[in-house]
C-alpha cells in the first residue's frame, strides 16, 4: 500500500470545469453577488468619513470607524475590493470553461458522420 504523503494524484485537478447548463446561472448569481459587494464597499466608504462624535471615547469610536471603513491594511473596503476581484476571476474562469466546452462540443459534432439519416 502506498504512503498517502508520497502518493501522486491520478488526475490533474488544477483545471476548472463547469456543467454547461449551470454556467449561465452561476454567472448571473456571481454578478448579483458582485453588485452586493459593490454596495457594501460604498457603505464602508461612508464609515471612512471621520465623524466628530465628541471627545474621549466617542472620538476613539469615530476614528475606529474611519479606519475600519477605508483604512489601509485590513479595512472593510480593502477586503471587499479583494473579494470583488476574486468574484470577477471566478466569472472569467467559468466563461473560459464554458467556451472550451462549446469548442469541444462543436468539434465533436463536426467529427460525427451521419449517413443515410
Amino acid at each position: 500500500m502506498s504512503d498517502v504523503r508520497t502518493a501522486k494524484p491520478r488526475f490533474d485537478l488544477s483545471g476548472f470545469a463547469v456543467a454547461p447548463e449551470l454556467a449561465a446561472d452561476a454567472h448571473v448569481k456571481i454578478s448579483a453577488l458582485q453588485d452586493v459587494v459593490g454596495q457594501m464597499v460604498r457603505e464602508a466608504k461612508v464609515l471612512g468619513r471621520t465623524v466628530p462624535l465628541g471627545g474621549g471615547y466617542a472620538d476613539e469610536v469615530g476614528k475606529f470607524m474611519a479606519q475600519y471603513g477605508i483604512g489601509a491594511e485590513g479595512s472593510a473596503v480593502e477586503a471587499l475590493t479583494a473579494f470583488g476581484r476574486e468574484l470577477e476571476a471566478l466569472k472569467n474562469r467559468i466563461e473560459k470553461a464554458l467556451a472550451r466546452y462549446t469548442r469541444q462540443d462543436e468539434q465533436a459534432a463536426a467529427d460525427v458522420d451521419c449517413v443515410g439519416g
